[in-house]
């Protein structure tokens, strides 16, 4: 399916007209909070695609973790938000572990690329895993190292096909947590090239526990979003 007539169709499931005659992925952000709380009917967004099974059961974790008590007043969450309750130590540093190791083998089999090089060394800087208290990670972000940051990206734009019809998603799936890893790990499937690894699952799976996490001072900071 071309990307406007897909655009066309996604807001047809949702019973909007678009705003103008072209459509930009920056009239479907909020998209996927459209299916909010249960998840009902976000099957069909992906009918239409190749790998959109894929795509499917990535996507669904995230109705999954809500709280439905959130949706029963007259406010409701504008984005998707991860598990309120603590996590185990033992749990969170094995995530951490896991997505360290993983990057680690996803920039070494693109060790050509200059990117690739920084991000290894960077990687390897880390010494640490520390788990730090809710509203810490703010403001260690603020001095955070942007060198994996930049690299991911990179790696993303080189195995990148603009003219796919769910690229016309890619504000949609940023604004579901308005956090870049976690859209790259929803949209994995359409990376040619990278498929076969999966390194942001252990961070999706941190999002999905409520963490996150920040790579600075020679230590991968995870802590309560």
């Amino acid at each position: 399916m071309e990307q406007q007539e897909y655009a066309r169709y996604l807001f047809e499931l949702i019973d909007e007209e678009p705003v103008t005659e072209e459509i930009d992925a920056d009239h479907l952000y909020g998209y996927f909070q459209s299916f909010m709380p249960s998840g009902k009917g976000v099957e069909r967004v992906f009918e239409p695609l190749e790998r959109g099974t894929e795509y499917l059961e990535r996507i669904l974790p995230i109705y999954g973790m809500l709280d439905l008590q959130d949706f029963k007043g007259n406010t409701v969450p504008g984005y998707f938000n991860g598990s309120k309750k603590e996590a185990s130590q033992e749990v969170l540093l094995h995530y951490g572990e896991q997505l360290l190791a993983k990057l680690l083998a996803l920039f070494t089999e693109h060790g050509e690329r200059e990117y690739a090089g920084e991000a290894i060394a960077a990687l390897k800087e880390v010494k640490d895993i520390v788990i730090v208290g809710e509203g810490r990670l703010d403001a260690l972000y603020e001095e955070h190292d942007e060198t994996i940051d930049e690299s991911l990206y990179e790696l993303i734009y080189d195995h990148t096909d603009d003219d796919e019809a769910i690229q016309i998603l890619k504000e949609a799936y940023y604004s579901i947590a308005c956090d870049y890893w976690v859209s790259y790990y929803l949209q994995w499937p359409r990376y040619q090239g990278v498929r076969g690894q999966d390194p942001l699952a252990p961070y999706f799976e941190l999002y999905r526990l409520g963490y996150g996490t920040v790579i600075t001072q020679q230590t991968l900071y995870i802590g309560k979003l």
